[in-house]
Formats: structure tokens, sequence, C-alpha cells
């Protein structure tokens, strides 16, 4: 005999995209740490501190939309409306992903790539290890 499948998790998924805004928060302060205090930048232009907070403010959008598109619709009744929002959010994720990396090469000068991507990749691996939990 099977379970019936468990409600939406809405609200945990609220709760978790608000830790996610703390733990963006955490890493933007701890780039401007490492570049004041390691780099012996004295404030002039804070490129590690700005490149990580854009890598990791890129991630935390892009996931934010996501969430939005998986929730638009919810119950039995929309399940197929579920199934294509979900792919319609992953092609919008990955969309704004690109074109906002295109952007910031394009327009942020002075930039650092390395920097800028380790802020995205530890916002994506804090989104799934937030996902583990949800489970």
């Amino acid at each position: 005999m099977t379970k019936p499948a468990k409600r939406t998790q809405r609200d945990k998924i609220a709760i978790y995209l608000k830790r996610q805004a703390w733990i963006l928060f955490i890493l933007i302060v701890l780039g401007w740490i490492v570049d004041v205090t390691w780099l012996g930048n004295n404030g002039n232009t804070l490129v590690i501190a700005k490149s990580n907070a854009i890598g990791a403010l890129l991630s935390f959008a892009t996931q934010a939309v996501f969430a939005g598109f998986i929730f638009w619709y919810t119950g039995y009744r929309a399940r197929r409306h579920i199934v294509s929002q979900l792919y319609r959010g992953q092609m919008v994720k990955w969309l704004l992903t690109v074109c906002g990396f295109a952007l910031i090469f394009i327009t942020i000068q002075p930039l650092s790539a390395p920097a800028l991507f380790v802020g995205f990749m530890v916002m994506q691996i804090s989104h799934s290890w937030m996902l583990w939990q949800i489970r």
C-alpha cells in the first residue's frame, strides 16, 4: 500500500529562502573582511568583496525566481501545470544565470572572476544543502 503524497512545503521553502538570505549576508561580510584584512585593501575598490557579493547575489536571485515558478500552482488538479512550471522555472533560471554572468563580465570593471565564481558556488552548495535538509 502506498502513502499519500505530502502537502507542499511552501512554508518550509520560505523559511529556507530566508536562511539563504542570511547566508548571502554572511558571505558578503566575509568577502569584505578577507578583502580588507588579508589582501591589505584599504577600502578603495574592494574588488574581491564586490565580485564575491555579485556572484552570491546572482545565485540567490535565480534560485528565488525558480522557487516562485515552482509554487505558482498547487494542488492535485494543477499537477500538469506544476510539471510545466518546473520546466519553465528551470529554463528561466538557466537563462537568467547565463545572461547574468554575461552582463556581469561585460559591465562590471574591475572584477575578480575567481571570487565571483566562489560566491556563486558557495550559494549553490548551500542551496543543495538546504534542499537536502527539507527531505
